[in-house]
């Protein structure tokens, strides 16, 4: 229970990081952690089931399995989190940086949402 635990308070560390980072223009490495704030509550939640897996990818799949499909995680939320990692992996392996200040206040705003959500299976 301590790992879940440290994940959860990981999450709104990362969430906190993320708001800093985007007051100070740094929109990528914002982006980078709003999509990290919700990958490690998604895994925290998945873990306090007994499930893990061993990439994103995975993660988010069974995410959406356990959570969406069996215990009505609202959908329209849980899509924030394969949409942030999409623009994650852009942030921070493109050479060229597209993250605007609006992608980084969006993706802020998701990740606001989908940790709110995720405290109603906690």
């Amino acid at each position: 229970m301590k790992e879940i635990e440290n994940l959860y308070n990981k999450s709104y560390g990362k969430l906190k990081s993320s708001q800093y980072l985007y007051e100070i223009g740094q929109y990528s490495d914002s982006a980078s952690l709003a999509y990290y704030a919700m990958f490690l509550m998604a895994k925290a939640l998945l873990m306090k089931k007994g499930f893990d897996a061993k990439t994103h990818e995975g993660i988010i799949t069974l995410f959406s399995l356990k959570y969406v499909h069996e215990d009505n995680f609202d959908y329209e939320v849980f899509v924030h989190l394969p949409s942030a990692q999409s623009k994650r992996e852009d942030a921070d392996y493109n050479a060229i940086d597209y993250i605007t200040q609006e992608i980084a206040e969006d993706l802020i705003f998701q990740a606001e949402e989908f940790l709110k959500e995720a405290e109603k299976f906690f």
